[in-house]
């Protein structure tokens, strides 16, 4: 089926001044632009941005919310309508929605949202310059600075529940934290949405590791980056590698990290999630 294909032909077109992705609430109306096209595979979606020539994955969640826009309907009803067709809590449904959407603003994927994804990997923090500081919410809401880690090496990560290229890595992270430890490696994911989705994504591959949460991106480390993107950090809070930047490069940096010798890449191109 094609993901592109809406019911968008009776829908007024009303121009508006682009607003940050940040800005989206319940209240926003979602409104695909024509020149992002795909196809959905088995309940995923592939989507291609003509102009650019940018291919991004959705996985299920993603898919499944891309396909709800309507042009007509707001984020708010959108949730409530998905709620009850899944029978899921209406607040953990419209915060998965309200951050999603975020996502496909930031890409350029929405109308009158301003694009704030890079369109190719960013040069990142140079070896050896201090990381900006952040305060962030564990799982249990307990308030954790970059500055706590000091003393410790960090695989430091840009993650998101509902990113299919963090989901692609997963397992392969879980695989080598036993090694990281070993090292004296502490993983720690910096994750936007919720706790619940967190934790059930972490649950599902095994992944125990230190998760952050970010509501808007605060952790100015990865401003403006996709998902996955990781830096290695050393004891003084330092970067100790260049940025691994998508599906590609973080798997990489883990890797050394863990004292592992490197696997075959794929197709080399920096696969990232962007919000």
């Amino acid at each position: 089926m094609a993901v592109t294909e809406r019911a968008n032909s009776d829908v007024e077109e009303i121009p508006v001044e682009e607003m940050r992705a940040k800005n989206i609430d319940g209240s926003f109306i979602p409104r695909p632009k024509p020149e992002v096209t795909g196809v959905e595979i088995d309940g995923e979606a592939v989507l291609l941005v003509e102009e650019k020539w940018s291919i991004h994955w959705l996985n299920q969640i993603s898919t499944i919310v891309w396909e709800s826009f309507d042009g007509v309907t707001n984020l708010r009803d959108l949730s409530a309508q998905l709620s009850r067709s899944f029978g899921a809590d209406p607040e953990t449904v419209l915060e998965g929605v309200i951050e999603v959407t975020r996502q496909f603003g930031m890409t350029g994927f929405l109308e009158g949202v301003a694009e704030e994804a890079p369109r190719s990997g960013p040069e990142g923090i140079p070896e050896g310059e201090e990381l900006p500081p952040f305060e962030l919410p564990d799982l249990e809401g307990r308030p954790v600075t970059l500055e706590s880690f000091r003393g410790e090496q960090v695989l430091l990560v840009n993650w998101s529940p509902v990113c299919g290229f963090c989901r692609k890595i997963a397992a392969e992270l879980a695989e080598l934290q036993p090694d990281l430890r070993q090292k004296g490696v502490r993983p720690v994911f910096v994750a936007i949405g919720g706790a619940d989705a967190n934790r059930e994504f972490l649950d599902e591959f095994g992944l125990d590791v230190t998760l952050l949460l970010q509501e808007s991106h605060e952790a100015d480390v990865f401003t403006g980056m996709g998902t996955p993107v990781a830096y290695l950090v050393d004891e003084e809070g330092k970067a100790a590698s260049e940025l691994a930047y998508g599906a590609d490069a973080v798997p990489v940096l883990a890797r050394a990290a863990a004292g592992r010798p490197p696997e075959p890449s794929g197709d080399g191109d920096a696969a990232t999630h962007q919000h």
